[in-house]
C-alpha cells in the first residue's frame, strides 16, 4: 500500500494526492525597480525550481530573474518606453 495524503471534495473526487507535485514558496521579496541583486539558497541544489518575477507598478514590466547553480538573481529590465517596475520576486520548490 503507497503513503500520503489524498485530500477529496464533497463528491469524493481526489484534488491533492501528495504523489503529485505540490509548490511550496522557498523565497520571495520586493525588490526596487532599478536594483540588480542575488541571494543564494543553498537548499535548492537538486530539487525543481520555479522563478517568478511579478511588476508592482502598472504599465511598467518585472525583473528577468533565474538561477545559476544554487544563486537565485534578478535583473531590471528596460524596453524603451517601458522600465522595470518594482517587482514580486518568488522562488517556488516543487515537492
Amino acid at each position: 500500500m503507497a503513503y500520503g495524503l489524498r485530500i477529496k471534495d464533497a463528491s469524493g473526487n481526489v484534488f491533492l494526492n501528495t504523489a503529485d507535485i505540490a509548490a511550496r514558496i522557498r523565497y520571495s521579496n520586493v525588490v526596487a525597480a532599478d536594483a540588480d541583486g542575488s541571494t543564494v539558497l543553498a537548499d535548492t541544489s537538486g530539487k525543481t525550481t520555479v522563478c517568478i518575477s511579478i511588476p508592482l507598478e502598472v504599465g511598467r514590466i518585472a525583473h528577468a530573474v533565474g538561477f545559476t547553480g544554487t544563486t537565485f538573481s534578478w535583473t531590471a529590465q528596460s524596453d524603451p518606453p517601458l522600465s522595470s517596475s518594482d517587482s514580486l520576486v518568488l522562488v517556488l520548490l516543487l515537492d
